[in-house]
């Protein structure tokens, strides 16, 4: 099985690896991970709804909109479902948030691809998020 430690330096971003041995140690500050992975989300999404406002009107938006809502309703459904699969153990908090922050980086990937580039060589609205850190597994 994961070691908590093993499974903090999966996840990390790049950062020191989230500290302590206890798991509620090690489940703070991959909440605290989680956290800033939302915020930089939201940022991302944010973005990419004015900008579809802008340039492609409410009804696009709209679409975005909704996109995003179908997406934190799978990323909850995903996450809930790899909680419950470690249900007997003490990881299954640290595997869940784990689970979020993958899927919540790759989101903004896909958003700020989708979204926020442009298919000439204008420059991205944002800079391109690091999407490496959640396609790592950690296996070498």
């Amino acid at each position: 099985m994961l070691s908590l430690f093993a499974l903090a330096l999966l996840v990390g971003d790049g950062a020191a690896p989230c500290p302590g041995v206890t798991t509620i140690a090690v489940n703070g500050c991959l909440a605290a991970d989680l956290d800033r992975a939302d915020a930089v989300l939201n940022r991302y999404y944010d973005a990419a709804v004015r900008r579809v406002r802008t340039d492609d009107g409410d009804t696009v938006a709209l679409g975005l909109v909704a996109a995003e809502r179908v997406w934190l309703s799978y990323r909850d459904q995903e996450c809930n479902a790899v909680f419950d699969r470690f249900r007997g153990g003490t990881i299954r908090t640290a595997v869940e948030i784990a689970c979020r922050i993958r899927l919540t980086r790759l989101r903004t990937y896909v958003i700020w691809r989708n979204w926020l580039t442009y298919a000439d060589s204008t420059p991205p609205l944002l800079p391109r998020p690091a999407v490496e850190d959640a396609l790592a597994d950690g296996r070498g």
